[in-house]
């Protein structure tokens, strides 16, 4: 898998209605919805905004696809399976269509929608994609510290925070360093501590 490095913007008309498509490196649905936002505002006159998006948190996958009153299936799915299939993830996929006055009927839109999509990808900068696993660690209030630590010196991303009468912290991390963190985990908190790998 590849994560996608740097925004894109490519162009093509058929059949008199142009097909813009913005490509993005996103790393959470918030940052999706943002990009989308700044393209709807950028071409505010232009019929349909289709996107898809899709990226991971852990081992696991989260993607939308959006036809955006195009007919159900033209747009959306077509624009995911071109992202899917060049095994890219990270990426929103938004294309704006203006409509040129003949109708290109479902077959058309599906083809057009990929086709723009699949062209802008020829010119993808992208790197080795490094899956992460999450881990959940109890954490006493006085060891928050070491955790948040050593977090950084394995590089991991801290995903969620809880507190109760202890700190649930859940983090994502690059397998190879799993083993290598809760050992230190464990050593430096005397015992005490010890991540578990989420499902």
């Amino acid at each position: 898998m590849r994560l996608l490095l740097e925004s894109i913007h490519h162009e093509f008309k058929i059949k008199n209605s142009k097909f813009i498509a913005d490509i993005f490196p996103i790393e959470n649905e918030e940052i999706a919805k943002e990009r989308l936002f700044e393209i709807q505002k950028r071409e505010y006159n232009a019929n349909h905004h289709c996107y898809a998006w899709r990226y991971f948190i852990g081992t696991n996958e989260y993607w939308r696809a959006n036809d955006n009153g195009e007919p159900a299936g033209t747009a959306g799915k077509p624009i995911y399976s071109i992202i899917s299939g060049a095994n890219i993830t990270g990426i929103i996929a938004i294309v704006t269509r203006y409509f040129g006055g003949i109708k290109l009927g479902k077959g058309g839109l599906i083809r057009a929608y990929g086709q723009v999509v699949q062209e802008a990808l020829l010119s993808a900068e992208t790197i080795p994609y490094l899956q992460k696993q999450e881990l959940v660690v109890e954490v006493p209030f006085d060891l928050i510290n070491l955790v948040f630590r050593l977090a950084e010196q394995f590089n991991a991303e801290i995903l969620k925070q809880e507190y109760n009468n202890n700190v649930t912290i859940i983090l994502a991390m690059e397998k190879k360093f799993i083993d290598p963190f809760n050992w230190e985990l464990f050593q430096l908190s005397n015992g005490k501590l010890k991540g578990r790998l989420l499902p």
